[in-house]
């Protein structure tokens, strides 16, 4: 760009404050101090009031910012400095520099220690010294890259180092409870017990593999805002303009860039034509940034003279020196919190939780296994199903069974689960979970921190309001006379059905029948006049539709759709000027009430050449249009002697800047007409009025536009049509011979809360879960939407109650200034633990709440949609970034993210984590309840010298078939009635609390056990005659054998063995004596069920008693080696040797034979096990509530189905052949099912009447 272009931009804002110094050229002290706060400069500033004494003219603004950038003199020496040297030009903007500024002087030495004002105001030639940068047309020679390479480093972001998958997927094992399973796994498997040892392991694979999966698939916020850079870059070196890589490029390049590229560094721009980027991915804000040489406002990061890596230019062209690459970027500086905010270890609640009971398991397993083993040997143990095993063995076996009896093998598997189907019900709610443990851990969640634009809000600004300015002599009210206000009602998003009706006359009643009429498609005027119906002839109508055309006219380049697929109303352009089309439409302004929607335009030519646009300083934008009729602006008459108006300044923009330039109003004549008051100028009281106006209307949280008009002549366009420069057309505009604005109204506009969100956050407050949101609006309107949605009661009318609630962010600084460093954390913690309310918020002050809140104890969940909220949510314990406007990076730095950026979606995701806390509760006490009771049963019985109630495999079967489905069918139980309206949980809380422990889990352990070992001993009793290892072993009869190598070793054997058992027939009621015994006919070793009938100890085969049967066998005797005992019965003859593995032997009951007695013992077991199996199926009914199980018996059918399958399982398992061997189980009579589950039903009543009773009686 030339000189001449240069001096042309640095002139607009010299012209634009002229502009301001014609208009006022003097302003009191109290003026000022209004002024100040009106342009939002006075919360980043300090004044003292020597400053203050000092500066008599608008020139103060300027100067004072400057003064905070540390970067000018006091005064108006510099303020005038600061003027001449704009006027100037380019290479003398700032030119002066304060030799004493310390904070100069720390630039110098490292870019790394600067604030972003300096860049932005320290003058170029400067910058070009600092970076030895020649000049601004040749660039960097080749030495100094590599000098500033060197010194300030290359331009990337390093992405963080991938993990693995492999990696990922063995990180799984280190949990406690993971690794306590493969132990008992590969001692499973040592000890040849593959089917349980390979169950585990198959178990722990399936649950490592579903979790290396969701965090795979989780992502990298650092990774994707490495990918967000521009792979190249146009920059002049040597004189040459070349085209580089973006990681080549260092501080101090000229670097040229054009519509369409991506920035690659953060530069400090010198030239512009019309230059607009869009920052949205650093600001969050989704309009373009017009950008200028000169900074509009020194005092923020994103200053108008800088653009920043990753962001992109949406038109025009520029030239800029790069000032920041690499981590020294605004997004480095993110990807830099982020790198910090993931160090270390980020374990949920949860995990903490499940670690820790993993380690009490893992204790109370050694301890088990060491006592029980131990206590097997002293007692010399032997089991009778397994008689002819080594007892060493056995034992070992035993030990490892208790061992994995204390074990929960399926927590793992049903907290994966519960996790995954917790994560499923969410999306669902249109909570997506990326990391699975975040699903639980909203469930602690105590304080949510919220933005309020689209989360809170429906992020759509809906026209509430049209007030008409006017004069009308007739009316009494003094108000009233000026201005009337209309609703725009039904008001609903971008949705254009609606009309506008007298504000007093709208009551709730009336509403409702406006809704009726809307749906039923019927005229609103029959239900209240419609002052926005075209067909409606009053001159009423003639202010309000003249007002929204104007409006509509001046915002020209917007439009209302809707998509033909979802049937959605959207907007397209400028979302600010969204509210305005929309309500045009409801006025008649719109192709969708007038198919010849065009002819509007087309009716008032727009010159485009003359138009002045918005930006942050002018606050105001004005379109030019010819008038379709001399002196006629649609119903407004523009009449005034010796003047005729061809064509009108359409002026849209902020009240207090376009009242300022405001000289006359229009009236309501006699004649019932409107036309400008050409005989009269604005009075004060009139002003009075319209400031008064426009304050009630943002006091109800309600953006305010005000709608002006100015009549230009034929002479007026000539001469504007001379001026090139914006700020010069703004000012001729704004005071010619026509005089000034003429107001016709404000259209006051609002981001209605969601629906539900009022009513979330009572919920939140019964659930004590603080609720904080986050704006960058202005305090007083972030106070309104606060009472809007219940966030502030409407009763805190008092300024010391809301200063006590909301506060703005500049506050958090020392000297409440946001350029200065945040307060001591003890200071600051003040604030954060009281405040509610948090406005003018930037991205980083997020992350400094955040913090402080944490340090506070409180666990907090973060919204955020920008690349810089990305610390704030990586840093938070749940990070919930938006789905629809949200960015990658956003959502990469979160644990959770919103579909429908909604607020409401939290609370509900909360509810849902609350309730899977709870079933994890319930399910790890019933888990927890049923192991620890086969513990105590398993112990008692090797203590009581009774056979195990369950083997190894049989309890393995139990922990996972019949365990786990009741285990998974908790995890599905609905939400208590009282989910949300208990406090969160601490985040140190153990999952099992005392109350569990004592009131859930110690009871049943008790009484599981007891109704096990009954049922164990009846069942032995009626299927051997006995319950004690030493009765069953004395039912059998064994001969020692000399050792056929050594006289002095004996083998023991047996040869016959009898045992009771109880029967119910159609043909018999009562006991029978079962035999195994060495059938001589046969040859072999057989049993014979029903020997005799009742029970008889020692009994010979050839007494009357005998079935006939077995005494035709044993008739003829023995042969051989053989030789009878006392009793009758076959054995081998003493003089036999043996040498104890010899198979072969007659007379004897082999090895894997299975006889009477182990066969009686083995139904008993099963008895017992289908007794342990319905005591556990039970419980999963007993631990879903304290109240009494009949009342939530059917609230969750996934029970049913769960408990019918784990009973299928457990009957097949004992009828299958296969699966019984494995299982070592048998069938069992109709009867004896009964009678096992008869002992489950008990276990269930004393559950029921014992510490479920107590506990109602203590705590509800």
């Amino acid at each position: 760009m030339s000189s001449q272009n240069n001096n042309k931009q640095g002139g607009q804002d010299i012209n634009n404050k002229k502009d301001s110094d014609d208009i006022k050229p003097s302003v009191s002290k109290e003026d000022l101090i209004n002024s100040l706060k009106n342009d939002e400069l006075n919360k980043n500033t300090t004044m003292d009031q020597n400053d203050m004494k000092k500066n008599e003219n608008m020139n103060i603004k300027k100067n004072e910012v400057l003064n905070n950038s540390n970067n000018v003199e006091d005064g108006d020496n510099e303020n005038s400095k600061f003027m001449n040297k704009s006027k100037e030009g380019l290479n003398n903007i700032n030119g002066e520099k304060n030799d004493d500024n310390n904070s100069i002087v720390k630039v110098e030495e490292s870019p790394k220690s600067i604030g972003y004002n300096y860049y932005a105001s320290e003058s170029i030639e400067n910058l070009c010294k600092e970076f030895g940068l020649e000049s601004i047309n040749t660039g960097l020679n080749s030495e100094q890259v590599k000098i500033n390479r060197d010194k300030y480093g290359e331009n990337f972001i390093e992405k963080d180092e991938v993990v693995p998958v492999w990696l990922i997927f063995l990180s799984q094992y280190c949990s406690p409870v993971v690794l306590l399973l493969l132990v008992a796994a590969v001692a499973s498997l040592a000890l040849n017990e593959v089917v349980e040892g390979v169950a585990i392991i198959s178990i722990v694979t399936l649950n490592a593999c579903l979790a290396t999966y969701m965090e795979k698939s989780s992502g990298d916020a650092i990774g994707k805002l490495a990918e967000m850079a521009s792979p190249q870059c146009t920059v002049l070196r040597n004189g040459q303009k070349v085209v580089i890589p973006s990681r080549e490029v260092v501080v101090g390049d000229v670097v040229l860039i054009n519509t369409g590229d991506s920035i690659s560094a953060d530069l400090r721009l010198f030239d512009v034509i019309e230059l607009k980027t869009n920052e949205s991915l650093l600001t969050g804000e989704s309009e373009d940034i017009k950008k200028t040489i000169v900074a509009d406002n020194l005092s923020t990061p994103f200053a108008t003279n800088l653009c920043f890596a990753t962001t992109s230019v949406t038109s025009g062209s520029g030239k800029g020196i790069v000032i920041s690459t690499g981590l020294d970027t605004q997004v480095g500086k993110i990807a830099s919190q982020l790198k910090k905010s993931s160090k270390g270890s980020k374990l949920t609640p949860l995990q903490v939780a499940l670690n820790k009971l993993g380690g009490l398991i893992g204790l109370i397993a050694i301890i088990v296994l060491v006592v029980i083993i131990s206590l097997a040997v002293i007692i010399k143990y032997r089991d009778p199903a397994h008689a002819d095993k080594d007892p060493t063995f056995v034992i070992i076996i035993i030990g490892v069974g208790f061992a994995v009896s204390s074990i929960p093998e399926g927590l793992p598997m049903v907290v994966t689960i519960t996790l995954s189907a917790g994560a499923k019900d969410m999306v669902k709610k249109n909570a997506n979970v990326r990391k699975l443990p975040a699903v639980e851990t909203l469930g602690c969640c105590s304080v949510i921190c919220s933005d309020k634009t689209g989360t809170l809000t429906e992020g759509k600004m809906t026209a509430i309001n049209a007030v008409t300015i006017c004069k009308n002599s007739s009316l009494s009210d003094e108000n009233n006379k000026l201005t009337k206000t209309f609703d725009f009602y039904p008001t609903k998003g971008f949705e254009p059905c609606g009309g506008l009706f007298d504000s007093n006359e709208l009551t709730s009643e009336k509403k409702k029948e406006i809704v009726i009429a809307k749906n039923q498609n019927t005229s609103y005027d029959k239900v209240l006049y419609n002052y926005g119906n075209p067909s409606n002839k009053s001159v009423i109508v003639d202010k309000t539709r003249s007002l929204m055309f104007a409006a509509y006219l001046n915002s020209y380049d917007t439009t209302l759709s809707r998509d033909p697929k979802t049937l959605k109303w959207g907007i397209h352009g400028n979302m600010s000027e969204g509210p305005i089309v929309v309500a045009a439409a409801k006025v008649g302004y719109s192709f969708i009430n007038n198919p010849n929607h065009k002819s509007y335009l087309d009716n008032f030519q727009r010159l485009d050449d003359l138009e002045v646009t918005f930006n942050s300083s002018r606050k105001m934008k004005i379109t030019f249009y010819k008038l379709k009729t001399v002196n006629v602006f649609e119903n407004v008459y523009l009449d005034k002697p010796g003047k005729v108006y061809t064509h009108v300044a359409l002026i849209k923009g902020a009240p207090d800047r376009l009242l300022d330039r405001s000289t006359h109003l229009l009236e309501e004549t006699s004649m019932k007409k409107v036309q400008v008051s050409w005989n009269s100028t604005i009075t004060q009281e009139e002003r009075n009025v319209l400031i008064k106006k426009n304050l009630e209307l943002s006091q109800k949280a309600l953006r305010v536009l005000s709608i002006c008009i100015k009549p230009l002549t034929d002479q007026n366009i000539e001469e504007l049509k001379k001026l090139e420069d914006a700020d010069e057309r703004l000012k001729y505009v704004n005071y010619d011979e026509n005089g000034g604005f003429i107001p016709m109204g404000y259209v006051a506009s609002f981001d209605p809360p969601r629906p539900g969100v009022k009513e979330a956050i009572q919920t939140c407050r019964e659930a004590q879960v603080k609720v904080i949101m986050i704006t960058g609006d202005q305090k007083p309107t972030a106070v309104a939407i606060g009472k809007l949605i219940g966030l502030i009661e409407e009763k805190s009318e008092q300024v010391e109650d809301i200063n006590s609630l909301a506060i703005e962010c500049s506050e958090l600084h020392i000297n409440k200034n946001p350029n200065e460093p945040i307060l001591p954390n003890d200071q600051l913690d003040e604030f954060t633990d009281k405040i509610l309310i948090y406005s003018r918020a930037q991205p980083e002050d997020k992350i400094t709440i955040v913090q402080s809140l944490k340090r506070k104890g409180y666990l907090v969940a973060m919204t955020g949609d920008g690349v810089n909220d990305a610390p704030a949510l990586k840093a938070a314990d749940i990070g919930v970034a938006m789905g629809i406007n949200g960015t990658e990076v956003a959502k990469g730095a979160s644990e959770m993210i919103l579909i429908d950026d909604n607020f409401c979606t939290v609370v509900s995701a909360i509810d849902v984590g609350r309730t899977i806390f709870s079933n994890i509760q319930k399910f790890v006490c019933f888990l927890l309840g049923t192991n620890i009771g086969e513990i105590i049963y398993l112990s008692v019985a090797i203590v009581a010298q009774m056979p195990f109630p369950l083997e190894a495999l049989q309890i393995l079967f139990l922990n996972l078939m019949t365990d786990g489905c009741p285990a998974v069918a908790l995890s599905r139980e609905p939400p208590n009635d009282d989910n949300m309206k208990t406090p969160p949980r601490p985040k140190k809380q153990p999952i099992m609390t005392k109350r569990w422990w004592f009131y859930g889990i110690l009871p049943h352990t008790i009484f599981e056990a007891l109704c096990v070992l009954l049922s164990l001993a009846f069942s032995l009793y009626i299927c051997t005659g006995f319950y004690n290892l030493n009765g069953i072993h004395n039912l059998c009869k064994t001969v020692n054998l000399v050792d056929v190598n050594d006289a002095n070793v004996y083998h023991e054997y047996k040869y016959f063995c009898s045992s009771y058992e109880y029967r119910i027939s159609t043909d018999y009621v009562g006991w029978v004596t079962n035999v195994s015994f060495w059938d001589p006919k046969n040859n072999e070793a057989v049993n014979f069920w029903g020997a005799a009938k009742g029970k008889v100890e020692n009994i010979n085969p050839l007494s009357d008693i005998v079935h006939p049967e077995l005494r035709l066998r044993m008739q003829d005797g023995c042969s051989g080696d053989l030789t009878l005992d006392e009793n009758g019965w076959c054995r081998p003859k003493d003089n036999k040797t043996s040498d104890g593995y010899n198979d072969e032997l007659e007379g004897i009951l082999k090895k894997g034979f299975e006889d009477v007695t182990a066969k009686g013992s083995k139904r008993g077991r099963t008895m017992a096990f289908i007794s342990a199996v319905w005591c556990e199926m039970l419980r999963a009914y007993t631990v879903r509530s304290w109240e009494p199980f009949y009342k939530v018996f059917n609230r969750n059918m996934w029970m049913h189905l769960a408990c019918s399958i784990s009973a299928t399982l457990t009957f097949l398992s004992t009828c299958i052949p296969g699966i019984t061997s494995i299982l070592n189980t048998t069938c069992l009579l109709w009867w004896q099912y009964l009678l096992a589950i008869f002992w489950a039903l008990l276990n269930l009543f004393l559950d029921e009447i014992v510490p479920k009773v107590i506990y109602r009686r203590k705590y509800m």
